[in-house]
């Protein structure tokens, strides 16, 4: 029996355990240190913050232990957050994911799914850094996944994060080009997941906290005293989110005749627009990740070394 450790070391810092093929436990960190979307090294933490999960695996030697990361692409083995998660556990082999986010995603919800095959649309606040980049960053992809492989046909980099970047090394509105049979654009375009973390920003709320704003997208033409220019708000980025992402999933349609749609990533999150894709789209088959952010990446990125191995040479 194969037992392989999952980790996501991004926000809501995460563990899987999967014996063979069968996930067996899934933990999230802020659940037992009770701060909230636990993103290390936390400033209240000091250098030798010993993580509370990996004391439930103390007496477990993994055949393979898996990190992902968001994609920064600046975390290696050598850092101090890495050094001290393999202090605590017993492994005998290890890989590293730090530039590999959006794919995860994707496997996560497959596993969950329990469908035979899949168009997976990911979508977040920011993913993979495009190579040799420092702040061109992916918030949209498409993958195509069965049961033996997995396909990349789509995915979308922005420079929404960085007007400098995006001035000084001169990006146009967008660039579409085709590489390894991968569909690529790059844009300085404010989509989904930018898109709501500026909203919520412009609302009052931290980056965080988008959920909040979605929720208060509800309160449209309702007696309420929450402040009307915060509603309009939350639902002017209901409203043009939802449109983004029709569009996605019509592009993904022109790849595959695959009726299996999988929504994941961060943005998923938002259960109004789900169900007004599922309404859109009547004779599609729609799954969202149960755990579409960055914490299900643990899950994704286990998954995909045991299903998957020939993908992930690390």
């Amino acid at each position: 029996m194969k037992k392989t450790l999952g980790i996501n070391i991004s926000h809501n810092v995460s563990f899987s355990y999967f014996e063979d093929d069968v996930l067996k436990k899934y933990y999230e960190e802020d659940r037992f240190n009770k701060i909230k979307n636990f993103y290390p090294p936390h400033p209240f933490l000091d250098k030798e913050y010993e993580y509370i999960v990996l004391k439930k695996f103390k007496n477990i030697t993994f055949d393979l232990v898996s990190f992902v990361t968001s994609g920064k692409g600046d975390i290696t083995l050598e850092t101090e957050t890495i050094k001290i998660f393999l202090k605590q556990i017993k492994f005998k082999n290890l890989k590293f994911f730090s530039n590999e986010h959006h794919v995860f995603h994707a496997l996560a919800g497959f596993y969950f799914s329990n469908f035979n095959e899949a168009m997976c649309l990911i979508v977040d606040g920011g993913g993979e850094l495009y190579p040799k980049t420092i702040d061109l960053k992916a918030l949209e992809s498409i993958y195509y996944i069965n049961n033996k492989t997995i396909t990349k046909f789509y995915q979308h980099y922005s420079t929404a994060y960085n007007d400098y970047f995006r001035i000084y090394h001169k990006i146009p509105t967008h660039i579409n080009f085709k590489k390894n049979n991968v569909d690529y654009k790059l844009s300085n375009n404010v989509v989904a997941g930018v898109k709501y973390r500026n909203y919520s920003e412009e609302a009052g709320f931290s980056e965080f906290e988008a959920g909040q704003l979605m929720g208060v997208a509800a309160y449209k033409n309702k007696n309420t005293n929450i402040n009307k220019d915060i509603i309009k708000i939350a639902n002017k980025a209901q409203e043009e989110t939802l449109e983004e992402r029709i569009e996605l999933i019509k592009k993904a349609q022109t790849y595959s005749n695959c009726k299996n749609i999988i929504l994941s990533g961060g943005y998923h999150l938002n259960c109004s627009n789900n169900f007004k894709l599922v309404k859109y789209f009547p004779k599609l088959n729609f799954f969202v990740d149960p755990i579409c952010y960055d914490g299900g990446t643990a899950v994704g990125v286990a998954y995909g070394n045991i299903k998957y191995e020939k993908n992930f040479k690390n």
